[in-house]
């Protein structure tokens, strides 16, 4: 099976705060089997809205189905999701090849 990618672009209610509720966050999720990372690119243009990118993969959609719903439960979790202003997307998502195919499967 393909790694699934999860991405959330989200708009934060005080991003300076957030940043420190993250990454305690971060550490706790993590720490699950079958979370293979949690990465987070924040958007630079000065005259826009910041945006952030929190971006999870898995090995596989199955372990990403099963791990994703502990994201709501964990205290620390629930933490940053509290700090959370507006979800913009937020999806899983697999490499898509230069051929235009991608690796898709139906679940």
């Amino acid at each position: 099976m393909a790694e699934i990618t999860e991405i959330f672009v989200l708009k934060m209610k005080d991003p300076e705060r957030a940043g420190v509720i993250r990454e305690r966050a971060r550490e706790d999720f993590t720490a699950l089997e079958g979370v293979t990372s949690w990465k987070t690119f924040v958007t630079t243009d000065p005259e826009r809205p910041t945006l952030f990118a929190e971006i999870y993969t898995f090995p596989d959609h199955d372990t990403a189905k099963r791990v994703t719903p502990e994201f709501a439960t964990r205290e620390l979790t629930k933490a940053f999701l509290a700090e959370i202003d507006e979800v913009l997307v937020g999806q899983y998502f697999t490499e898509h090849t230069p051929n235009g195919a991608y690796n898709r499967e139906r679940y």
